[in-house]
């Protein structure tokens, strides 16, 4: 979206003046030109596309370079995923000793050329191939630069305080920090843990870990509709995944497998796919659509992958209130959207979830304190990526602005539409240049690609 102008506007005039990529290590840095089109192709479903003339970087300083003139100022986190495919393809086996000190080197050279950290997303291909002390090895690179180690965990679900364990290890083993991504608790198997959850955050930062979470304002996630597949259905890249699409046996194996998960479909909707020969479905739960195709949902997602060429993206339900607002009061905690902005019916959290926070936590609820909730937004996150002139009003920072009225400010972006603008963020500065007008975008370029300073 920063690279074509996309949806800017709904991320800007929320008060979103930096965005940081990279999350869940699935991007697009480090990365040779083969491999450059391979996760072009292989994310479409989460992030999109931009023109052919955009996709020209390689080095993480490359895209960086990219990012100067945007809308929008960008943070940049190394994808664990483009950097073990650089160093050993799409394999589904732990690394190689000397496939490690080829992964170390790219982590190095990526935080010299100004990236925050590392991100995994450890239940994604091909992150999810990756051994706790895999992990450890990259993130001793991250901890000695004085990065930032960020974590899609490895489950959400049964396993979560499992997966804790792991991120917390890594971070005690490595020195890095560590930060968790959308933590929530997805199921109602989960409902309640978030007390144990929090006590295990606590327990590591009493320790010398220092842990960190966001946390978006819904209890509804979203993701690429080939996440729904079985591990060995996503490996291998873009192609890889596609041919398996078009063959007999190997759907046959797919649907097998996730009829046994008995899933509930119907929390399943799809928030982006185009039209194609099976139907026109963005906005419809899973369970319609495949009703309306008289098939099986689990031989509906194989179907409509091959058709969109993976370009599909779905919203699921799941997820506790009671435990959000438990989250959300914890001083570890920041709010980030996690936002994908893609199809007619994206999940709201990318066009209104900052001015929910001010408008139910604050306004409403009185959760959260206005100074409290603003510092989550601002200044924690900002100390958190080493960025020491970001995030606080004062003399010498730079001026990214945010002026609202606290007693209107309020999201409007639903689920049926996601698309809505928020009330009263009235002026939004970046780097000083207005870019929002009395609620109004009037378009920017005064982004920055913002470098930590411990990269120089």
């Amino acid at each position: 979206a920063l690279l074509t102008g996309r949806d800017m506007d709904g991320r800007l005039r929320q008060g979103i003046t930096t965005e940081v990529l990279g999350q869940d290590g699935l991007s697009y840095a480090p990365v040779s030109e083969k491999n450059l089109e391979e996760w072009r192709r292989y994310l479409i479903g989460l992030n999109g596309d931009a023109p052919d003339a955009a996709w020209k970087w390689h080095t993480v300083g490359e895209y960086l370079n990219e990012l100067e003139g945007r809308a929008s100022n960008a943070v940049y986190l190394i994808a664990h995923g483009a950097v073990r495919v650089e160093a050993m393809g799409w394999e589904t086996r732990p690394a190689s000793d000397g496939e490690l000190e080829v992964m170390r080197s790219l982590v190095r050279q990526g935080l010299v050329e100004g990236a925050a950290g590392l991100s995994t997303g450890l239940s994604y291909v091909p992150c999810a191939h990756a051994t706790t002390d895999e992990l450890v090895e990259l993130c001793q690179e991250v901890g000695e630069a004085g990065g930032l180690y960020v974590t899609h965990l490895r489950s959400y679900g049964k396993q979560l305080l499992a997966a804790m364990d792991e991120a917390i290890e890594i971070g005690r083993r490595s020195g890095a920090g560590v930060h968790i991504s959308h933590l929530r608790m997805t199921s109602p198997a989960n409902w309640g843990l978030s007390s144990a959850v929090l006590a295990k955050i606590d327990r590591a930062r009493d320790k010398g870990v220092e842990v960190s979470f966001d946390l978006y304002p819904y209890i509804a996630g979203c993701a690429p509709l080939f996440a729904l597949l079985p591990l060995w259905a996503q490996s291998g890249g873009a192609d890889r995944v596609l041919a398996r699409l078009q063959d007999p046996a190997e759907v046959q194996r797919m649907t097998a497998e996730m009829v046994n998960w008995s899933a509930d479909w119907t929390a399943y909707s799809l928030s982006n796919a185009r039209a194609v020969p099976c139907g026109e479905w963005d906005g419809a739960t899973l369970s319609e659509a495949a009703a309306e195709l008289g098939m099986p949902v689990e031989a509906f997602i194989p179907r409509l992958l091959l058709e969109t060429e993976l370009d599909a993206t779905i919203v699921s339900g799941g997820g506790s209130e009671a435990d959000n607002e438990r989250l959300f009061g914890h001083p570890a905690c920041t709010i980030g959207s996690d936002g994908v902005l893609l199809g007619e019916h994206p999940h709201p959290r990318g066009f209104g979830c900052y001015p929910r926070v001010l408008a139910r936590y604050v306004r409403e609820t009185g959760l959260l304190g206005w100074e409290d909730a603003i510092q989550k937004m601002t200044g924690l996150p900002a100390a958190r990526l080493n960025l020491p002139d970001r995030g606080r009003l004062r003399q010498g920072a730079w001026a990214d602005v945010v002026v609202l009225d606290p007693e209107r400010v309020a999201d409007a972006a639903t689920f049926e539409e996601g698309r809505l603008p928020p009330a009263g963020i009235e002026w939004v500065l970046v780097n000083g240049q207005v870019v929002v007008e009395r609620g109004e975008y009037l378009g920017s370029n005064a982004g920055q690609a913002l470098r930590p300073r411990y990269a120089g």
